[in-house]
């Protein structure tokens, strides 16, 4: 593969990676409004609460790793850019995105850490999707 190419192939993996957050933060607001649905009914059906708490843990999970998985895949374009500027192929952009991204001579390996921002707001909104249902949010009337 060439400069070109690579480029190519990553931009538009990095379109992708667009719609993937779209539809996870998509996902994230469902549970969140699962919650909210079995919050507002005041059940205490262990069945309905269960379900929303299986469902805010698989959407903060998905949240997460969309996040995690988008750092990763830009950092697999700096480490094909690396690989090309090895070979004689390199540009002033490729160069500072190669140092911006801080990859080094090993291929790079998925880190929940990757991303942080979708990290705090996946653990945030699975404290948000939980929380409720366990937490009374009346006042103590005396």
């Amino acid at each position: 593969m060439d400069f070109v190419e690579v480029n190519m192939f990553y931009a538009n993996l990095g379109q992708a990676m667009g719609l993937y957050v779209i539809s996870a933060a998509f996902l994230l607001w469902l549970g969140l409004r699962a919650t909210s649905v079995v919050v507002e009914r005041e059940t205490d059906n262990i069945l309905y609460k269960g379900l929303a708490v299986i469902l805010g843990i698989a959407v903060s999970a998905n949240f997460i790793l969309v996040g995690s998985q988008m750092a990763l895949t830009f950092q697999n374009h700096a480490f094909a850019l690396k690989q090309l500027a090895a070979n004689g192929t390199t540009s002033t952009t490729a160069e500072a995105f190669i140092a911006r991204m801080g990859v080094g001579d090993t291929v790079p390996e998925l880190s929940l850490t990757g991303n942080p921002v979708m990290l705090v707001i996946g653990l945030v909104g699975l404290a948000f999707c939980i929380l409720p249902l366990f937490v009374s949010m009346k006042p103590k009337q005396a």
